[in-house]
C-alpha cells in the first residue's frame, strides 16, 4: 500500500506522516530527501538521480508513506498511490510555522539581510505564501493538488489542519480503515 500526503509547506504533512508511520509501521519517505542534496535546501539533485533513488526505495519497499509531491520531476503514472491525503492549513498558521522552522534551522537572525541564508529564506517564504494563489504551472499549489486528487483513481481525503496532530491522525486512520 502506498499512501501519499500532499499539502502546502508548513501544512503538517511531515508531522502527520511521522505519526502515521509510527501507528502503521509503514516506512516514511520524504519527497524533499529526493529533491535536495543538502539539509540547507540549497542544492537540488539532478532529476535522473532523484528518479533512480526513488525507484530503488520503491523496489525495496512495496508499501510506504510518502510525505510530499513528486509531480514536478516524476512522470505521471510511475507512482500509483492507494490513498491520497491532502492536508490543508490556514495560511497565517503555515507562515508562522515556516518562519519558526527557518529560525530553528538557520538561527534567530536568519531574517537579517546580513545572514548568509537571508535571500533563500525570503524566496522560500514568498514561494510558500503563494500556495493558494498559484495555478497549474506550480506543481505545489492548491490548484495542482486538487487536480491531482480529481484525476488519480484512488480514494482521497482532504484534512483541515485546525486541530491537534493526533486528531488528524485519527481522521486519516479512520478513513484508511473504511477502505
Amino acid at each position: 500500500m502506498i499512501l501519499q500526503i500532499l499539502g502546502a509547506a508548513g501544512a503538517g504533512k511531515s508531522t502527520l506522516g511521522t505519526l502515521m508511520a509510527r501507528q502503521t509501521g509503514l516506512p516514511l519517505l520524504h519527497a524533499d530527501f529526493y529533491r535536495w542534496q543538502d539539509d540547507q535546501f540549497e542544492q537540488m539533485r539532478p532529476i535522473s538521480v532523484r528518479r533512480a533513488m526513488l525507484a530503488q526505495d520503491m523496489a525495496c519497499r512495496p508499501s510506504f508513506l510518502l510525505d510530499g509531491g513528486l509531480s514536478s520531476w516524476l512522470p505521471e503514472g510511475l507512482l500509483q498511490p492507494d490513498l491520497l491525503l491532502l492536508v490543508r492549513c490556514p495560511q497565517k498558521t503555515r507562515m508562522e510555522r515556516l518562519a519558526q522552522r527557518e529560525r530553528n534551522r538557520y538561527g534567530q537572525d536568519c531574517f537579517s539581510p546580513l545572514h548568509p541564508h537571508f535571500q533563500l529564506t525570503q524566496e522560500f517564504l514568498e514561494w510558500a505564501a503563494g500556495y493558494e494563489q498559484y495555478g497549474l504551472e506550480e506543481t505545489n499549489s492548491l490548484v495542482s493538488h486538487m487536480a491531482l486528487l480529481a484525476r488519480t483513481p484512488c480514494p482521497s481525503l482532504i484534512l483541515w489542519n485546525n486541530a491537534s496532530p493526533e486528531t488528524l491522525l485519527r481522521q486519516a486512520t479512520t478513513f484508511l480503515q473504511m477502505l
